[in-house]
Order: structure tokens, then sequence, then C-alpha cells
């Protein structure tokens, strides 16, 4: 029973990254989701002390991490779709930071 409770736990640790705002934040986010950017794709996958699956990211603030997680959900919801996307909404007073943020990830 304990085996098997421990092999669920890793499973959804494997399913799920842990991303971590400027202010101490977490956003537990769907791998796939994740791994729509270049930079936490990389540091999934690399020697980086990220690869256990927890990312902190102490320049961005929670507020634009999740929008910039919410970009995430869209590209992906939209990726295969043959119809166009609709617009991924970006108010203007976060459009600065957000795309510093996304430059940063490579999204």
């Amino acid at each position: 029973m304990a085996q098997a409770a421990a092999a669920e736990r890793a499973d959804l640790s494997a399913a799920y990254v842990k991303l971590i705002s400027a202010e101490g934040h977490v956003f537990h986010v769907e791998r796939k989701c994740a791994v729509v950017a270049g930079t936490i794709r990389a540091m999934l996958a690399g020697e980086f002390r990220e690869a256990s699956g927890e990312i902190r990211f102490p320049e961005i603030s929670t507020p634009i991490l999740e929008r910039v997680i919410r970009y995430f959900h869209h590209k992906v919801k939209w990726s295969n779709s043959t119809s166009p996307p609709p617009e991924f909404p970006i108010e203007p007073e976060f459009a600065l930071d957000l795309l510093m943020a996304a430059n940063y990830l490579d999204c």
C-alpha cells in the first residue's frame, strides 16, 4: 500500500513542475504546459538543480508569473487547432514586465 502511494506521488511529480515567484508563491503547473518555455524545458532536461521539478524565479513577480502560466495553457490548448487561436489578452500595465519575462523564458 505504501509503495503504491509513493509511486502515485512520483507520477504526479513527473506530471507537474513547481514554479516559484519572486515573492515565494508556488504554482503547480502541468509539465506539458511548462515546457512551452524554452528556458524551462532546458532547465528540466539538463543537469541543473531545477531538473528536480522545482524552479525559482527571483526576478519574476507573482502577477507576471501567473499571466505567463496562463499563456502556457493558452498555447497548449490552441497548438493543434485548425482554427486560428483567439488573441491572448494582455493588460497594458503588465505589457513591459510580460515582455521581459517572455524574453527570459524564451516563450
